[in-house]
């Protein structure tokens, strides 16, 4: 067993560069060979890039509104309490709704393959699509 007391002492949260849109803010919480677990915080409108992850994504929301969406379409808005499972390969990107922060943990399986921005046009797509019932 390895324990891990979240993030490590004296070390600021990094800030997302280059694969994200906007502000984002992430403390490693666990980096071992194939998994990676980080807590991220969004500012409203921030976002990830096009990804996918060779052995899957899980998504804990904790706090604030987000987004999830997939290159087929899919969508969810997601909130404190909520999980998203992305399979292997699938491509998909998540953030912060407009005027919302957002905070989750990811749990990242395996090598991630970063892809291209998210355009605006298509982010405002998604946050404005209506909710739908699951």
């Amino acid at each position: 067993m390895e324990y891990v007391r979240g993030r490590k002492d004296g070390q600021p949260s990094a800030v997302g560069a280059g694969t994200f849109t906007g502000r984002a803010m992430l403390d490693p919480v666990l980096a071992e060979p194939g998994i990676r677990v980080n807590s991220v915080f969004f500012e409203p409108g921030g976002r990830t890039y096009w990804h996918s992850h060779a052995g899957g994504q899980v998504l804990l929301a904790t706090a604030g509104r987000g987004l999830v969406a997939t290159r087929d379409g899919d969508r969810k808005v997601i909130e404190p309490g909520d999980a998203i499972w992305a399979p292997p390969g699938e491509v998909h990107w998540h953030g912060a709704a407009p005027g919302s922060f957002l905070a989750h943990t990811a749990v990242s399986i395996g090598e991630t393959t970063w892809a291209e921005e998210v355009a605006e046009e298509h982010y405002q797509a998604a946050a404005s699509q209506p909710e739908q019932a699951d």
